[in-house]
């Protein structure tokens, strides 16, 4: 599986939901105990519970430890995500995990900034580019399955250093060959990346993939590149074999959905339940009611990333819509479609929890005055370059694109023109994936808001809770 970050099922309960994937693990399990569980990246953000704290320290991935211990998860590779948390915060999680991490291309910064592997594990032991797991199946010889692990170099903090994706790779596999009968990648690259590794490494015969969040299975020549849906929608069950007297491996794959149809692991039911109750209080410590209702939707709203990032969405919109309805001076609202982390369909009573999930990271919102020259260059990136990631855009409606034209309420973008725009502090701040530009591209000021208890908050989330509260619709936003 890849890209995990919520740990209860989704979508009203009808998909995903770490509990069941416990199961199907002991399922598999028992048929064939030479089993492994991968989990490709991403998980320890973002999500609503990673964004909260307990007893003033952050969650920071704390519940999705507990829950992978409880799904018997046996080795991961680093996600671009995982890098979203502190330093500090990073290393204790690592000390914590009692899975092993896989790296070959990433390395450990440190204050006198000299790089080093991360450690893991209540030893600290580094973490290595490569593993050998032998299986010893009854009545066989023994057979060793090498591992090697490498994450794109996209979230690039201080304490991160990224080395070549390729040489290092190509390094750990040759190391991880020599004591070992088969090798496989646990990467999180892109599809795009996957392809190059595959055809740079032909003896591979399977890379465990991710970051894409949808579920892809294509073929580079003799490598298999298979990757799950997001937060366990599905999982890939890959059944392998290994022919001794000849050295080849053939492999099987199964797209597993994973349903209310799946029994629920009865211990990792109870660690999701742990949880599920421990936000809700939290929440209500923070001021939020997680269980009251904001809104009643007429029509449901399409927050599946998937579809977030390739197209507009009635929720991407709403969402837009109700910044600028918090900016009066704004004729239009942006914002980068990963700062939606729902991965789900809303639809009946919306509660404040459900936009609490589907803004996890918050932060504020700022107004800029933007050139439209530099707007239609945002644009280009963020309708085109961009499609398919979390940098695609999402925008008001008033903003079209026309026979090759950029029209804001039906009038073509002016290169001399200045328009009004608000949007995420985030995305303002030019760390989205090729919007670096966006930080030089005007004076951004944050937004002075009054929270509904008469003081000043400006975060995109009580934005939202406050627009529904107040019956704020949006054409095409439900």
């Amino acid at each position: 599986m890849n890209d995990v970050y919520e740990i209860a099922p989704l979508d009203g309960g009808r998909v995903g939901g770490m509990a069941r994937v416990a199961a199907l693990v002991r399922h598999v399990e028992a048929y064939n105990p030479n089993t492994l569980v991968v989990l490709s990246g991403d998980f320890l953000s973002p999500s609503l519970i990673s964004s909260l704290r307990e007893d003033g320290a952050p969650i920071a991935g704390v519940q999705m430890l507990e829950a992978m211990e409880a799904v018997g998860v046996d080795y991961v590779a680093f996600g671009n995500h995982e890098f979203d948390l502190p330093e500090d915060v990073l290393l204790r999680r690592l000390e914590a995990s009692r899975f092993t991490y896989l790296a070959a291309n990433v390395r450990h910064r440190r204050a006198d900034g000299t790089t080093a592997p991360f450690r893991q594990g209540a030893q600290r032991t580094p973490v290595p580019d490569h593993a050998v797991h032998t299986f010893h199946p009854s009545g066989c010889e023994p057979v060793r399955v090498g591992l090697i692990g490498l994450t794109l170099p996209f979230n690039r903090r201080g304490y991160v250093a990224y080395e070549d994706v390729y040489e290092r790779g190509l390094a750990a596999y040759e190391a991880a060959r020599a004591g070992s009968d088969v090798v496989l990648a646990v990467t999180h690259l892109t599809i795009g990346m996957d392809s190059t590794l595959a055809r740079r490494i032909p003896g591979l015969p399977l890379i465990l993939g991710g970051h894409e969040h949808e579920d892809t299975l294509a073929v580079v020549g003799d490598t298999r590149i298979a990757k799950a849906d997001a937060n366990a929608r599905t999982v890939y069950l890959h059944w392998i074999t290994y022919h001794r007297a000849t050295g080849a491996v053939d492999v099987w794959s199964q797209l597993i959905p994973v349903t209310d149809d799946l029994p629920e692991d009865p211990a990792a039911a109870a660690v999701v339940r742990g949880w599920e109750v421990k936000a809700r209080s939290i929440l209500r410590a923070e001021g939020y009611d997680a269980d009251a209702v904001v809104a009643r939707l007429k029509t449901p709203l399409d927050g599946r990333e998937a579809v977030l990032r390739r197209r507009p969405t009635n929720l991407g919109r709403l969402v837009a819509c109700a910044f600028a309805a918090a900016d009066p001076t704004a004729q239009l609202a942006l914002l980068n479609s990963g700062s939606i982390r729902l991965d789900d369909v809303l639809s009946g009573q919306i509660t404040q929890r459900d936009v609490l999930r589907t803004l996890p990271f918050g932060g504020g919102l700022v107004h800029g005055s933007i050139r439209g020259d530099t707007l239609r260059q945002i644009l280009d990136v963020g309708w085109h370059t961009n499609v398919g990631s979390g940098g695609y855009l999402q925008t008001t409606p008033g903003l079209t694109r026309h026979a090759g034209a950029y029209l804001l309420d039906g009038s073509p973008l002016e290169d001399t023109r200045r328009y009004e725009v608000v949007l995420p502090a985030f995305l303002a701040s030019g760390r989205e994936a090729n919007l670096g530009f966006m930080k030089a591209s005007a004076r951004y000021r944050p937004l002075e808001l009054t929270g509904v208890d008469g003081t000043p908050k400006n975060d995109v989330r009580d934005v939202l809770i406050r627009f529904l509260q107040a019956g704020g619709t949006c054409p095409s936003g439900g």
